[in-house]
Order: C-alpha cells, then sequence, then structure tokens
C-alpha cells in the first residue's frame, strides 16, 4: 500500500481552509460530517454517523478597551468559548493566587485580571476557580495567556456565568500597569444548545475483533486546527482509501473521526465517550487503539506512544516501527494502563502525537503552514504500516 501524498494533502486544505474552524455543533462542523461520511462511502466503507447532543457557540466581535487617564484604548483580546454577550465597564484588579481570589476584599463587581499560575486549568467545566470568580460576583474576568498566543478555550464553560475574554502575554502586562484603571469588554455571541457527531467507517474483517483508529475532527473555536486535529483527519481519511482498496484483513478496521474532543468534559471527550456508550459490545471486540492527533509538522520531530504492549509482543511492533528510524518512539511501561482519548482500558494502544506543547493549538495562528506535505505522508506511511501489522494479526502471532 502506497501513501497518496497529493490526495492526503487536499483532505488537509479541505478541513482546515475550506471549512475551517470546526468547533462541534456548529454549522462547518456539519459540513466537516458530510465531507468526511462521503469520502468513507465512496471508499467502500461501511458508514455510521452517530449524532449526540452537544453545546455550541457563535461568536462575532470582541472589543476590549483600557480606560486610563480619561482616555478608552482598544486592545486586541479573544472572547472565551461558551461567553455570552455582554458589555461591562468597570475597574480592574489583578489576581495571581488562590488567597487573593478567596480573600482579596472589594472583588465584587470588578473586572479580575487573572495572571501567573492562576491563568491554568480554568477549562474544565464548573472548575473550582471559575466557581470563586463567580461566587466572587466579579462584572468580569480577562485571562492573560502565558505567551503571545491566545486561546479561546482557557476557559471554555458552557454554563460559565461570568463574560471571559483573554489577552496576550504583552497585553496583560500592559493592563496590570495601569493601576487603579478600568477596562470596558464587549462582546457579541451566544450559545445553544446543538448535535455533535462521529463518523465511523468500518471494514470487516475475516476473524471477530478490529483495529480501532480513530482521529479527532473537531477545533477550538476560531481556529483553522491545520495541526490539531485536521493533521490526524486527514491521515485517517487516507487510511480509509488505502484499505478500502485492498482484499481485506484477519481483523477489521474501524476508522472513526469523532467530534466534541475540545469540548473535552471534565476530561472524558464527548464524541469519544459517546461511542463506548452506543457500542460497548463492539468496544469489547478492539484488538488496538492507533489515534492520529497533531502529526506532520514541520519543525517538531514525528513521536509515536506505545502504551498497553506485553513484552512478548514488542518485538514484533518494534520491528514494524524501526521501518522509520526517524520517528521517536516512547515505549511506556508494560505496567502502565494505556490511555488515549477513545480510553479503551487494556487494549494495546499506539499514540500518533508530536510535542503539541510547542504548537499554537486551539489558537488562530495553529495554519496549514505549521506542516509540511512531506511530514504529514511520513506519519500516513507509519500508520499505515502499525495498522497493517495489527489488521493481519501480526500482535496475536508475535510476529
Amino acid at each position: 500500500m502506497q501513501v497518496n501524498r497529493e490526495r492526503l494533502w487536499a483532505h488537509e486544505k479541505v478541513l482546515c481552509e475550506e471549512i475551517g474552524a470546526r468547533l462541534s455543533g456548529t454549522p462547518a462542523d456539519e459540513r466537516a460530517v458530510e465531507y468526511m461520511a462521503g469520502h468513507f462511502r465512496r471508499c467502500g466503507a461501511q458508514v455510521e454517523v452517530q449524532d449526540y447532543a452537544c453545546p455550541a457557540w457563535e461568536h462575532e466581535a470582541t472589543e476590549l478597551s483600557l480606560l486610563a487617564g480619561g482616555k478608552a484604548e482598544p486592545l486586541p483580546a479573544f472572547a472565551q468559548t461558551f461567553t455570552e454577550s455582554c458589555d461591562v465597564e468597570a475597574q480592574l484588579t489583578g489576581v495571581s493566587t488562590r488567597d487573593e481570589l478567596e480573600f482579596a476584599p472589594d472583588l465584587e463587581g470588578k473586572v479580575l485580571v487573572v495572571h501567573g499560575k492562576m491563568a491554568s486549568g480554568l477549562t474544565a467545566d464548573r472548575n473550582p476557580l471559575l466557581l470563586t470568580i463567580e461566587e466572587r460576583r466579579a462584572a468580569a474576568v480577562v485571562i492573560v495567556s502565558h505567551d503571545e498566543t491566545v486561546s479561546t478555550k482557557l476557559i471554555r464553560d458552557p454554563f460559565v456565568r461570568v463574560p471571559a475574554a483573554a489577552v496576550a502575554q504583552s497585553v496583560g502586562q500592559k493592563i496590570l500597569a495601569s493601576k487603579g484603571g478600568g477596562l470596558r469588554l464587549r462582546i457579541r455571541a451566544r450559545r445553544y444548545d446543538s448535535t455533535g457527531h462521529n463518523v465511523i467507517g468500518r471494514f470487516p474483517g475475516r476473524q471477530e475483533g478490529h483495529v480501532v483508529v480513530p482521529a479527532h475532527y473537531d477545533t477550538a473555536a476560531e481556529s483553522p486546527g491545520a495541526s490539531d486535529n485536521a493533521s490526524g483527519t486527514a491521515v485517517v481519511l487516507e487510511l480509509c482509501e488505502m484499505f478500502g482498496a485492498g482484499d481485506g484483513q484477519e481483523l477489521g478496521i474501524n476508522l472513526m473521526a469523532y467530534g466534541a474532543e475540545e469540548y473535552g468534559r471534565n476530561g472524558y471527550n464527548l464524541g469519544a465517550v459517546e461511542y463506548v456508550r452506543r457500542h460497548p459490545a463492539e468496544a469489547s471486540l478492539a484488538r488496538a487503539v492507533i489515534e492520529v492527533d497533531c502529526v506532520g509538522t514541520a519543525a517538531l520531530p514525528p513521536k509515536v506512544r506505545v502504551m498497553g504492549v506485553t513484552s512478548q509482543q514488542r518485538e514484533g511492533l518494534l520491528g514494524v516501527l524501526r521501518r522509520f528510524p526517524r520517528y521517536e518512539v516512547d515505549l511506556r511501561p508494560e505496567t502502565e494502563e494505556p490511555h488515549t482519548s477513545l480510553n479503551l482500558r487494556g487494549v494495546p494502544a499506539l499514540w500518533f502525537v508530536n510535542d503539541y506543547g510547542r504548537l499554537p493549538i486551539h489558537t488562530a495562528q495553529d495554519t496549514i503552514d505549521l506542516l509540511s506535505p512531506e511530514e504529514l505522508a511520513f506519519c500516513a506511511e507509519i500508520t499505515a504500516a502499525t495498522v497493517q501489522y495489527f489488521a493481519s494479526g501480526g500482535m496475536a502471532r508475535g510476529a
């Protein structure tokens, strides 16, 4: 089997440039589902589109102004996902520690400028820091990013009751230097109930059991998501073309583009959880999980994490991976529970994921220029080789 680099890159461009930001439950999400399901069908897969309830968000504009010396200075800011419309003008105050948030007097009615370590760990639904901010009756909250890129999901809570925006590090320092100043925050946005999706393409095998190959296709709000995760989704679409043209394998292959990963409800992704809930018997027959996320990046070394593989099984699998010596293999201890976003415990798992901590994921800067056609094809090649190894029964034979 041979990866078609041009076809693979075309999928990448459609997802992150023609469709663009793919927040679950939005019209762009629907366009992505139509594109992926159509491709799976053309390749001859048995296709299922799973629908499930999920929150969605529509954003029109964010305006932030620093009020000092009788003047209003416009500053770039990014509304946080699920924030609703507001027009707030109030005195600002900086907050950098939990003690300040808990015990500082007179926070009610002020714009809290959250910075330092406090600006992390706010993404989970109803997290303690966000609940305390709401309890202190803040007029609004502005999160200061740790660098010059600004995520739209530093706060990402569909129940948030305080208007929330984020700014770059340099903008945050400028705000904090304005002692006794104020801020005006205007946001035009709405949140609403909608529907998320998983797209599954199945190729049956000759024996019972299958290999699951998932990638989330959704993005953070207003991010084209070229690396996170049009890249992994494009690989899954190319694998569908490759394995659809073959004569079948010993084990089945279930290719899955799942949504609502960026929603990340308290660590469990809506789409991945919905698949396991909806198909418990099928999930129990999974013989391996091979997940693809944030791959094909031009400036980062390619990596794969290997989990849940016994010492007796390792040599055969490592023999496949050694055919791609440039790939960095993170071989986890046999006793460590395997974990991917799909979270099928006790099943051998490979997670193809580059160092996304060094990428501007969840931001408008996650564009296609972060990737290269050569690197994306390289990842597709090693992923296809490992899928073929598992699906041909290589792991069961230990060969």
